[in-house]
């Protein structure tokens, strides 16, 4: 299923796209986007199927001088689930901001390949894509910026950060940075582990239990993807879908410091910055 979006020059869109059981289709979705000179977009992919379901997404975009994309891909479920999108920066200007959140257990796995090609001058770009794996879960980041000859001042930053919950949970991240120019200012880099303990230390000695300590520390983890989220009443909505998939993680309770079905019965004092 192909489809194809061109936004004129100085307009702006908001495009939500839903993948849950009852929008499958067998075939792999590709969509082809172009952005004329300064327009903007903001996409949010939302993906949330059964176990044995798959998905295969693909987005082929081009920007034109001052143009400004973001991308929010969030995928809380999925059998085997593949993300592929690929950015020609072809005008001065032009930005592109792609930030995506992966929360998968069992043995479902999750696949984020991107491509950000900086053709010309003075364009910037960042990636950051997050993931919580538990039990047998498995992931692949791949993570691809060019940078061509003559693409001086180009500023693009790549990042993908992980947790593990389990031993058997596995993520492959390949950041990967292919650079012609000689005036850029471009950095990579991954990180996988385990819950922080010291943080778990720390809210531990302030009286919070080690499950709520374990999902405040997912939650706030995960918090840095979905704060990209512009649309008011999205967010609120994924911010909920969010917490209750960390809940169903860890045996929710009538204590649980998340109040996902009334957010604002709860206010839990604690400052992130020092955890």
């Amino acid at each position: 299923m192909d489809n194809q979006l061109i936004i004129a020059a100085n307009q702006s869109r908001e495009i939500i796209e839903y993948d849950d059981d009852a929008h499958l289709t067998p075939e792999p979705k590709v969509s082809e986007i172009v952005l004329n000179e300064n327009s903007s977009l903001e996409l949010y992919v939302l993906q949330n199927v059964n176990n044995e379901a798959s998905i295969q997404r693909e987005f082929k975009i081009r920007q034109l001088a001052d143009s400004r994309l973001k991308i929010v891909v969030i995928t809380f479920n999925g059998g085997d689930i593949r993300n592929r999108y690929t950015v020609n920066l072809d005008g001065e200007g032009a930005d592109t901001q792609i930030h995506g959140l992966y929360l998968i257990d069992k043995t479902q796995h999750v696949e984020n390949h991107l491509k950000v090609n900086h053709n010309v001058p003075h364009c910037t770009s960042n990636e950051k894509f997050k993931g919580i794996l538990d039990d047998e879960a498995t992931a692949i980041f791949n993570g691809h910026v060019y940078v061509a000859k003559d693409a001086q001042k180009t500023d693009a930053q790549q990042n993908n950060s992980n947790i593990l919950l389990t031993s058997k949970a596995k993520i492959n991240s390949q950041p990967f940075l292919e650079i012609y120019a000689d005036d850029v200012k471009c950095s990579h880099g991954t990180s996988t582990g385990q819950l922080d303990q010291e943080a778990m230390f720390y809210m531990r000695q302030r009286g919070i239990s080690k499950a709520n300590a374990r999902i405040l520390l997912m939650y706030a983890f995960a918090a840095e993807v979905s704060n990209h989220i512009g649309n008011e009443m999205l967010h609120e909505h994924i911010d909920d879908m969010i917490k209750r998939r960390l809940r169903g993680e860890l045996s929710s309770c009538e204590t649980c410091v998340l109040r996902c079905s009334h957010p604002k019965e709860y206010n839990f004092d604690i400052d992130y910055s020092k955890i």
